[in-house]
């Protein structure tokens, strides 16, 4: 019983902490909706602190909230929700940082971080795809060149990967150094001729191979995955096998760009 009390004890005192004994509120002369705005007003602004052009926030901002469920509270709008999810992502920053940018504690950064984050998932599902997911047509760029269009008709876009740095749980981050000695996770991508991205396979471990990362995508998500159909292949780089629907380069062939700077 002694045992049980003193666990109860310490769960109301966490309670009491977290809920009941709250800090004084944020008081500031320029409100996080108020920084926005002036940051929205201030031309080149927008860009530099979240991204992109205040025409494209605005834009983004009305497609999450009329199709994917963005919304407001009492204290915090729409507008300054993306905000900080947008401020967060492109300067990589701290909740506590972006407390003290926007004036809210760190329960509504947290909150509204995942609310934007939960929207913008289930926008990726109607964006991230291929435009045909059978590939009959060949892309005009090599419909087009005489040159490109006897090797790469059957040809469907390219699968590269990436090192994105990552915040791990420190029993967890063995997993996740990669050859660099960063925490990381690797990133891979399936890119078509329209610069496009039409898959993505997030949060593999960055010791993983790139081969590995690939066959788990194959695997995981071999509904939404875009397979490639008979007689067409992606190109992908000599990390990845050389299997029927991917073609890699020749081994002991250049063909990364540094490979062919001239040597003075």
């Amino acid at each position: 019983m002694s045992i049980m009390s003193a666990n109860a004890a310490s769960i109301t005192r966490k309670y009491c902490a977290s809920w009941l004994l709250k800090a004084e509120p944020r008081t500031s002369i320029l409100s996080g909706f108020g920084w926005l705005q002036e940051t929205i007003d201030t031309p080149g602004e927008t860009y530099t602190m979240l991204r992109m052009s205040a025409r494209v926030f605005f834009d983004l901002h009305d497609l999450l909230v009329e199709r994917y469920g963005l919304t407001h509270s009492p204290y915090v709008s729409s507008y300054e929700s993306l905000a900080m999810f947008l401020w967060t992502l492109g300067g990589f920053e701290s909740n506590r940082r972006t407390q003290n940018r926007f004036k809210h504690s760190p329960d509504t950064i947290h909150r509204k971080f995942h609310e934007v984050l939960h929207c913008v998932v289930s926008m990726s599902a109607h964006y991230i795809k291929p435009k045909d997911p059978n590939f009959r047509n060949v892309h005009h760029r090599i419909r087009n060149d005489r040159r490109a269009y006897s090797h790469l008709k059957n040809c469907i876009g390219a699968i590269d990967g990436t090192h994105i740095r990552a915040v791990i749980l420190v029993d967890q981050q063995v997993r996740y150094i990669g050859r660099t000695d960063a925490i990381t996770q690797n990133v891979m991508a399936v890119c078509d001729f329209d610069m496009h991205f039409t898959y993505a396979s997030i949060g593999q471990p960055g010791a993983m191979h790139d081969t590995s990362v690939l066959y788990h995508a194959i695997d995981k998500d071999r509904v939404k995955f875009p397979h490639p159909p008979k007689g067409k292949y992606y190109l992908v780089d000599a990390s990845y096998p050389n299997r029927l629907g991917y073609l890699a380069p020749y081994k002991g062939e250049r063909y990364h760009v540094p490979d062919f700077h001239i040597e003075v």
